[in-house]
């Protein structure tokens, strides 16, 4: 009997040496919340990663923009100057109503499309922002390109507030020489591009203070 009990016991110190421990309900838990936390840090690095250049891009885009309009603000105020020479000039002798300036109404065409077009470019790309802003997370990474961002929204805006601004006064020198469509388009496009500049620097700034860790 001493003999078999002996026996029992050696093989159960055996049989316990040789079996794996069974890992706690706690210590399982642990390994589940790490391996999570991990999966999470890196689908946080990778879209990091993407979003990132993709911030530097639209910076780069707006600043883009900026030049853009101050061209804009540029060629309205020379053609501003040939609108009012041709409403102040007297028509030449024997032919009535001749335009002074026969080029002006092609130029100041050029230059409304030229500003729808910055009016849709503006669009597209708050939306683009708005898509990105969409998918940000905290991150310390994406900071330094969201805050360059923001700075270049900030320009952009500073720069379509004086387009606007020239462009109230243009108005009405636009009508009175007869560019009645052309001086409704100017009124419209630039309160249009101003107010998307504005909501640029917004989304800008929500970014930003989502990024921030």
């Amino acid at each position: 009997m001493v003999r078999f009990l002996t026996a029992a016991l050696l093989l159960s110190a055996v049989s316990a040496s040789a079996s794996p421990a069974i890992p706690s309900f706690e210590f399982s838990v642990a390994n589940i919340q790490a391996s999570v936390a991990a999966l999470r840090a890196n689908q946080v690095k990778a879209k990091s990663g993407n979003i990132g250049p993709r911030l530097d891009s639209m910076a780069w885009d707006l600043q883009r923009s900026e030049r853009d309009a101050s061209q804009l603000r540029s060629d309205l105020r020379f053609l501003l100057s040939r609108v009012r020479r041709q409403g102040s000039a007297p028509s030449r002798p024997g032919q009535p109503g001749q335009p002074s300036d026969p080029n002006l109404r092609w130029d100041v065409q050029r230059f409304t499309r030229d500003l729808a077009q910055l009016t849709r470019d503006s669009q597209w790309r708050l939306n683009d922002l708005r898509s990105l802003s969409a998918q940000a997370e905290k991150d310390e990474a994406l900071v330094s390109p969201a805050t360059r961002l923001l700075e270049s929204a900030r320009r952009f805006k500073s720069e379509t507030n004086w387009l606007l601004f020239d462009a109230r006064f243009a108005y009405f020198d636009f009508m009175r020489a007869g560019f009645t469509f052309e001086g409704m388009d100017l009124d419209r496009d630039s309160r249009d591009v101003d107010g998307r500049a504005q909501d640029l620097q917004n989304e800008a700034d929500r970014l930003l203070a989502k990024v921030r860790p």
